[in-house]
């Protein structure tokens, strides 16, 4: 558990964290055996039997994400009628920098992968799909 947390902490923290990231890490488990799932991800959430006697493993990922609150300012214009020297109407645009506040966010993402393994015991596939399944990417 100590290491599932350290990888996701290291997860949040990639600068280049992307799905596609995640595809190519996912990509290299095509072809081995199924205790290096157990060994990597632990056991799965869940397994289905496939027709043939295969399986499909699936795993189940949350994670918060924060953005923290605080002050920004935001250019903002407004527009001004007035009249002038000459008694004429007139409009002049005014720029100023406005000084806002957003709250702190939270919310949950999800990363759900399910692996399909072979009767030998052998990954042969895999899916994704969430926010959550992001990683830095191999190449």
């Amino acid at each position: 558990m100590k290491y599932q947390i350290v990888a996701a902490l290291a997860l949040m923290l990639t600068a280049c964290a992307t799905s596609e990231g995640y595809r190519q890490q996912m990509t290299q488990l095509v072809g081995r055996t199924q205790d290096v799932l157990l060994v990597e991800f632990g056991s799965p959430d869940s397994v289905d039997t496939l027709s043939d006697g295969g399986a499909v493993w699936s795993y189940m990922r949350e994670q918060q994400r924060t953005v923290p609150g605080g002050y920004r300012t935001i250019p903002n214009e407004r527009r001004v009628t007035f009249v002038d020297e000459f008694g004429e109407r007139r409009t002049r645009i005014e720029r100023y920098d406005e000084t806002v506040y957003e709250p702190a966010r939270s919310w949950w993402v999800e990363c759900e992968t399910r692996f399909v393994i072979d009767p030998e015991g052998v990954v042969r596939d895999f899916r994704f799909v969430g926010d959550a399944c992001v990683a830095e990417e191999l190449y």
